[in-house]
Formats: C-alpha cells, structure tokens, sequence
C-alpha cells in the first residue's frame, strides 16, 4: 500500500498499487522519521544530521502496547518524483466527488538485510525528541506488507518512585538527583553511560544510609560503601552494589585489555539498573518495597 501526505492540510491517503481513485484514511495515523542502521549510534548519528526527505523512511504506528513496550508498524520510503498527482475522493460534501491532488508518495520499505541473528536499531523522531528501538522481529502480512515489531533499546522497566521524606535530609536532594538522571537516561543513552549514572546514583543512596559511619571508607568509592554495607548483614544491597562496580570496571579500556572483558550491553545496563532498584527498595527510599 502507499501513503500520500497532503503537506497543505497534514491529510493522509492511502492506495494499492496505481493512485488511482482513492481516499483519505477515516483514522490518521501515528508517521514518525525513522532511521535504520546496524549499530545504535550510526542511527542517533544520522537522527541528527539534516538527512534529505527523499532518503528520510516514515514509521506508521500500527499498535503501541505501554505496558510490555512493544511497537508495531510499517515502513515506508519516499517515492520518486515528489509530490505525485493522485486523484482521490472527496473528503465532505463540499467537494467534487473526485479530484486531484499533488500528495508527498511513500511506498512500502523492505528491510532485506534483517536476520534473527543480525540485530538492527532504529532511531524514530528528530533531534528536539526522540528514543531509540531494537528491531525484534519482522512478519509478512496479507497484503505483502512487513509488519514490524520493535522494544525499547534499553527494556529496563521502571525505577520505583522515590519517598524523599525516607531519605535522610542532608543528602536527600543529591539522592533524587541522581536517580532522576538514571530514569531521564534510560531509553535514550548508551549502556555506559546507564552503567555510570546507576553507580552514581547507588553511591550516592549508600552513602546517605551510612553517612554516620564513613569516616574511615571513601565516600566516592561504591565498593568501600559496599563493604561497609556488608559489615552490618545487608549483604543483598551490598553484593547488587557490588554488580554494578564491576559493570562500571568494565567501562575501563585497561580493563578490557588486561581482562579480556567484553563490551557492556545494553542487557548489563538493564542488571545496573535492576541492582539498583533493589538497593532503593531494601533502603526503604522507595513507595514499593
């Protein structure tokens, strides 16, 4: 099927394949700019670069579940030449029962080099607004259309709401503070730096629990925090404090040399964040336990 914008009026038709004699979709739907690349930051980079209308693909949303964070739709590229004339029905009354019309054409966008075993990202949206998406899955529909499923980058859930007035005073705003960049960053940074804002934030949560007895560790160090946690049997909230030191000590090129470690993935974010959730829940700072 192909989409026909009416850039005048924002009004979107849809047509088989000639654009002959068609009319105005009853129920418009979601069009986002997409951008497709093998790798998360070749998608952010081309997101954000002036990329000409005729190279830009076109998301329509088909369903959106906020519960599982799964998106569906199809994929569109733009036509040659543009606009193209079409001739359509009439929208009310008012108008001639048919007429012409020049409509901005996009037709079908195929992803051929998409294989379960190749992963691909997509980046919807434009510099001001945007998130990042993997590709999960793509299925051939009747109409020989892709139907294609999508989750969030980073599937990390939610962080539980924070209970300021449980967080001890003197250190209450660096503890919100801290955690809120976490729940700003989740879907839209990379996984080091999720991995580096979760240390941050679980430093920061620690040390606001164990400020009266610090005097001896480095208040900036989450692993001597960690140990002083487990001196006083919270050894869950120490070993997830631990978790993510260790993800964190991944994020050093010396270490991935001298250890041979793998790169942090967006998967050792969503542990990041999953251990410090934990630590937020079992300190009592949080609305659910």
């Amino acid at each position: 099927m192909y989409l026909g914008i009416d850039n005048s009026s924002g009004t979107i038709y849809e047509a088989g394949s000639s654009l002959w004699v068609t009319r105005a979709l009853s129920s418009q739907p979601y069009l986002f700019d997409l951008h497709i690349e093998e790798t998360p930051e070749q998608a952010l980079d081309k997101l954000q670069k002036n990329v000409p209308m005729l190279e830009k693909l076109l998301f329509r949303e088909d369903g959106f579940d906020p519960v599982s964070m799964v998106r569906r739709g199809r994929i569109y590229k733009a036509d040659t030449p543009q606009p193209q004339k079409w001739h359509v029905l009439a929208i009310n009354s008012t108008e001639l029962p048919q007429v012409d019309r020049d409509l901005y054409t996009y037709l079908p966008y195929r992803l051929t080099s998409w294989n379960p075993s190749q992963q691909l990202f997509a980046a919807i949206g434009n510099d001001k607004a945007y998130s990042m998406w993997r590709i999960v899955s793509i299925d051939r529909m009747y109409s020989n259309e892709e139907l294609v499923t999508m989750r969030p980058l980073y599937f990390l859930g939610s962080l539980p709401d924070l209970l300021p007035d449980k967080i001890p005073e003197q250190w209450r705003t660096k503890v919100i503070e801290n955690v809120q960049k976490v729940v700003d960053a989740m879907y839209k940074a990379d996984a080091d730096s999720i991995v580096e804002l979760c240390r941050h934030a679980a430093t920061a949560a620690l040390f606001a629990e164990f400020h009266e007895d610090i005097s001896q560790v480095n208040k900036k160090d989450l692993g001597e925090l960690c140990k002083l946690a487990e001196q006083k049997k919270r050894r869950i909230i120490a070993h997830s404090g631990y978790t993510i030191a260790d993800l964190h000590s991944r994020l050093k090129p010396n270490n991935q040399m001298h250890f041979g470690f793998r790169y942090v993935s967006d998967r050792d974010a969503e542990l990041a964040i999953q251990c410090l959730s934990f630590i937020l829940r079992d300190l009592g700072y949080t609305r659910s336990s």
